[in-house]
C-alpha cells in the first residue's frame, strides 16, 4: 500500500546515512514528518505506537550522530523501535506490521542489518548489550 503524505524530508530517507547528510536545522522538522507518517501507518495497520512516538526525537538523534549499523542500537522495547525501523529502510513497508509476509512489530535480525537484537516487550536490553 502506497502511503499517502506530504513528507519532503522523510521521502529523501532511505538509510540513517541520509539523516547524517541532512543540515541540523533539518532534524526538527524530520522528526515532525517521522512523527506524522508513524500516526498515519499505524492507523492503517494497527500496533503500538505510542512507545514509538515517544522516540521519535531520540531515533533521529541516535541515528544522526552514531554510524549505524557498525554502531549498533539495542531497544529495550520493541514497539519502541518503529521510528527506527522507518529510518532504516522499511518505511514503505511499516503498513505490512501484523499482516501475513510483513515486518514484524519488534526488531529482527533476519529483517535488517540495522536491528542489532531481536527484542520483545521490553527488559531485555541491557542484557543484550552486555
Amino acid at each position: 500500500m502506497k502511503i499517502t503524505g506530504h513528507y519532503p524530508i522523510l521521502d529523501t530517507i532511505e538509510s540513517p546515512a541520509d539523516i547524517r547528510h541532512l543540515p541540523k536545522n533539518k532534524l526538527k522538522p524530520l522528526a515532525a514528518e517521522l512523527r506524522e507518517f508513524l500516526t498515519h501507518t499505524v492507523s492503517i495497520s494497527g500496533g503500538h505506537f505510542s512507545a514509538g512516538l515517544g522516540t521519535v526525537e531520540l531515533t533521529v538523534a541516535l541515528h544522526y550522530v552514531f554510524d549505524t549499523p557498525s554502531d549498533q542500537l539495542v531497544w529495550d522495547v520493541g514497539h519502541q523501535a518503529y521510528p527506527h525501523k522507518i529510518l532504516t529502510g522499511r518505511k514503505d513497508r511499516m503498513t505490512t506490521i501484523r499482516t501475513r509476509d510483513g515486518i514484524c512489530a519488534f526488531p529482527n535480525r533476519a529483517e535488517s542489518e540495522y536491528d542489532a537484537f531481536g527484542v520483545g516487550h521490553s527488559s531485555t536490553s541491557i542484557s543484550a548489550a552486555l
